[in-house]
């Protein structure tokens, strides 16, 4: 895993308008209502799945790939099969606007899909969890409105826990999750914040030339 530096100016204006958007949704208090059914662990402390003793628990035992928990906003992809009929009419707006989103991203990256859209209110986060269910060359990003959150991942190599301090703005990480089978390769990974976060990350294909190539594209000023 490691940071990409966001100098693309048509995916960095594509994100601007995005997190415009949340956060203005969310500074008049629109966001809260109108994704109320899709607001996920309500009741759960983050410490006791963002610790590494919870890491060192579901190593021990096994893990499928999902994260466990996740304290924040859901329900804002829309091309995941079934999830409109349990999302609410308030949510379609927003899912218009990740829609939007993604289909600019995936083609200024050739992205091959949305895997992930959340927002994280303050003490939001994502558990402990490794996508071995859904393995390839992965993009993450995420917007903080203060930088007061983190991300943190295992590293395969080493074993060590490295955390990426989040910063004010867009920031971008890439990084290669392996497959359940290839467990040199699995990346665990968690994310806490004390601040309004939003997480989008889309999969790439497999060959490693290209996603090097995509690399170039996000740090191109040009």
């Amino acid at each position: 895993m490691r940071n990409i530096q966001l100098n693309n100016p048509e995916v960095i204006d594509t994100l601007k308008e995005y997190s415009d958007y949340i956060q203005h949704k969310w500074n008049s208090g629109k966001l809260q209502s109108d994704l109320h059914s899709n607001f996920h662990a309500k009741d759960c402390k983050a410490e006791d799945f963002v610790s590494e003793e919870y890491l060192n628990n579901i190593i021990e035992k096994g893990h499928n790939g999902f994260p466990e928990r996740l304290r924040g906003y859901g329900g804002l992809m829309p091309d995941q099969k079934g999830e409109l009929q349990r999302s609410s009419a308030e949510s379609l707006p927003y899912r218009d606007r990740t829609l939007k989103l993604s289909t600019k991203l995936m083609t200024t990256l050739s992205a091959k899909r949305n895997s992930l859209a959340s927002v994280y209110p303050p003490g939001g986060f994502i558990s402990w969890h490794h996508n071995g269910n859904a393995p390839g060359y992965n993009i993450l990003f995420t917007w903080s409105e203060t930088g007061e959150g983190w991300f943190k991942y295992k590293d395969p190599k080493t074993g060590e826990i490295v955390k990426i301090q989040d910063k004010p703005g867009w920031q971008c990480k890439m990084g290669y999750f392996g497959s359940a089978r290839d467990t040199n390769k699995i990346c665990y990974h968690a994310a806490y914040t004390d601040c309004l976060r939003i997480t989008c990350a889309y999969i790439f294909s497999e060959a490693e030339s290209f996603w090097k190539e995509v690399i170039e594209d996000i740090e191109d000023p040009c």
